[in-house]
């Protein structure tokens, strides 16, 4: 399981000198609905995950935490990740809103390529199929997070919707927005996994 967490920092100064991350607190209970024993969970250690932001590309560490109980473990995602993402939220959007005014996913791939190598049209058909597949995940999110965005869901096709999402609510697209959204829904924005048990 991955939560993420609300992290103030950028992703460079949430990396430290010597590698280890700004960690948060274990959590207080464990969050697995089977369990849910009302004692702090313990440090189990980290893992690495490679993150490519608009102005930081490197290696983060991300705590693991495990129930002394069940024995299962949390994953912490400092907010400007997406649960099996690469790029992260801010990236992914300046893309995807890009693709919607220029009309071209050739040229925003080969304007972007200069930045992130990575970066081609398979990705950014990617990721527009991904906002697609979640619309209504993301507008149930958005409703309960705002619930005056629901004109956003309004939009009768998958591509309008789409072009109109990413105009209407670019400037709220940051990581303390990906954090509030897991709450609202369980999942990460555009992930398609369960990330809250």
């Amino acid at each position: 399981m991955q939560i993420i967490f609300l992290s103030n920092q950028a992703p460079s100064e949430y990396v430290d000198k010597d590698g280890t991350g700004k960690f948060p607190e274990a959590p207080d209970k464990c969050p697995f609905k089977e369990c849910r024993i009302n004692i702090p969970m313990k440090k189990n250690g980290f893992y690495t995950r490679y993150l490519i932001t608009l102005d930081f590309a490197g290696d983060i560490r991300i705590r693991r935490y495990v129930c002394p109980k069940c024995g299962r473990t949390v994953s912490m995602l400092p907010s400007f990740c997406i649960a099996g993402y690469t790029y992260s939220i801010e990236f992914i959007v300046s893309i995807l809103r890009q693709v919607v005014e220029t009309g071209s996913i050739r040229g925003t791939a080969k304007e972007w390529g200069c930045c992130a190598e990575n970066i081609s049209r398979r990705h950014i058909r990617l990721y527009m199929g991904r906002l697609r597949q979640s619309r209504q995940m993301i507008q149930y999110g958005l409703n309960q997070m705002s619930p005056g965005s629901a004109e956003i869901g309004s939009s009768s096709g998958d591509t309008e919707w789409t072009k109109r999402l990413l105009r209407e609510i670019r400037p709220t697209l940051s990581p303390e927005f990906n954090a509030n959204f897991q709450k609202a829904t369980g999942r990460s924005f555009m992930s398609m996994q369960k990330t809250i048990a």
